[in-house]
């Protein structure tokens, strides 16, 4: 048995080769992260075995600069082993007590680990393209949604500074206001405007020539103090939010398209299109996992453990060490199924349970996450609906 550990970069992979016995065979070598590389690499291995099996290859989990490189060792026929960077840096950490850190290190590091653990990890198998693709758009939507809050945020900020009183008696959120203030950016313009021009504009319940007249009436009033700054700032801020919430309907149409073969993901109370897309696209193949506690590590929700001699401590937090975004998925789906308008499932009843024992609501939600874990888990590999006895 040889075993291969790889560090990917964006432009060079570093690898090296250990026998069995952890003897170093090819000392550190880097290649080019192209179709050149990867057949220079293919004809190491190959050089020191000629079967396949004997091969057992580590590569850190380093985003998208292993990707096009474990494919191809895949397709190549070789065992391919996707490791967490963290458990890499332990092993590394642990042959030496000097700061070092280099790509040769960190592939001898990745050798080592792998040599050692081989036979307890699961070895790497392409995801279904379903998967990638609900992966790439789940995570485009959450960053784009977290820019779009921000716009509106300083749309906001930008207002309170410009015209306090409209805020006080009208949404500023509402198309309308958004239309308003795209043509009409100050008080000023405001006031200036002709009634019905303004209730052409307007969108609210009861009379809009009274509504019209009283926004002017406002405007004419405002405290709000206008420079040419704050109005370009205010216009900036208003052209991102209706760019953001085009491209946010471009991806949640993309999402669903993909959510039709998913259906029975949906049934679970609390995971919807948006939800049910994050957590099938972090997941991936559901055979990574052994296990729903293996699952439950992956999305950071497992309990941290701090025990020393007698001590043992009485406040167990959630490790927060795997996917945020499954994590944050999970969470959102738990606090639907536990204070959501749907109906009583068995999440909320251990919610309420776990209440009635003076649980805070956060710790209460992250209780009920495991369940939803559990649940999850049990579904993907048996692709039925949701049933209470899950």
């Amino acid at each position: 048995m040889i075993y291969v550990g790889i560090d990917a970069a964006s432009k060079k992979h570093d690898f090296t080769i250990m026998n069995a016995n952890g003897e170093v065979i090819v000392k550190p070598t880097t290649i080019s992260n192209d179709q050149a590389g990867f057949k220079k690499l293919h004809t190491e291995i190959a050089s020191h075995t000629e079967l396949l099996n004997e091969v057992c290859i580590g590569i850190e989990e380093t985003g998208i600069y292993a990707k096009n490189l474990l494919s191809f060792l895949h397709a190549s026929g070789f065992k391919v082993f996707s490791l967490n960077p963290l458990l890499t840096s332990f092993s590394q950490k642990s042959i030496s007590l000097r700061k070092t850190k280099t790509d040769k290190i960190d592939a001898l590091a990745i050798c080592r680990y792998i040599r050692l653990n081989h036979m307890i990890l699961n070895p790497y198998t392409p995801t279904l393209y379903n998967f990638d693709e609900l992966k790439s758009l789940s995570r485009i939507r959450f960053d784009k949604l977290k820019t779009l809050s921000r716009a509106k945020c300083e749309y906001t900020r930008l207002l309170t500074m410009m015209f306090p009183e409209f805020i006080r008696h009208y949404d500023q959120h509402s198309k309308w206001a958004k239309e308003l203030f795209e043509k009409y950016p100050t008080p000023a313009h405001i006031a200036r405007m002709h009634n019905d021009t303004l209730c052409a504009i307007l969108r609210v319940k009861g009379n809009r020539l009274e509504a019209a007249s009283h926004i002017k009436a406002l405007a004419k009033e405002s405290i709000g103090k206008v420079s040419a700054t704050q109005q370009l700032l205010l216009t900036s801020a208003l052209d991102d939010i209706r760019h953001y919430e085009s491209q946010l309907d471009i991806i949640d149409k993309a999402i669903d398209e993909i959510m039709k073969d998913f259906e029975f993901i949906k049934s679970i109370p609390g995971i919807a299109n948006t939800t049910g897309a994050m957590i099938l696209g972090e997941i991936g193949h559901i055979d990574r996992f052994k296990s729903a506690s293996s699952l439950l590590a992956f999305a950071g929700l497992d309990p941290s453990v701090l025990e020393s001699g007698e001590f043992q401590s009485k406040r167990s937090r959630i490790s927060k060490r795997g996917s945020a975004y499954l994590r944050s998925a999970l969470f959102t789906a738990t606090r639907v199924a536990c204070v959501g308008k749907g109906k009583d499932n068995k999440f909320r009843d251990k919610y309420h349970k776990k209440m009635a024992q003076n649980k805070h609501h956060n710790a209460a939600v992250c209780a009920v996450a495991k369940n939803m874990v559990n649940t999850i888990f049990k579904m993907l590999n048996t692709g039925e609906y949701f049933s209470y006895s899950y």
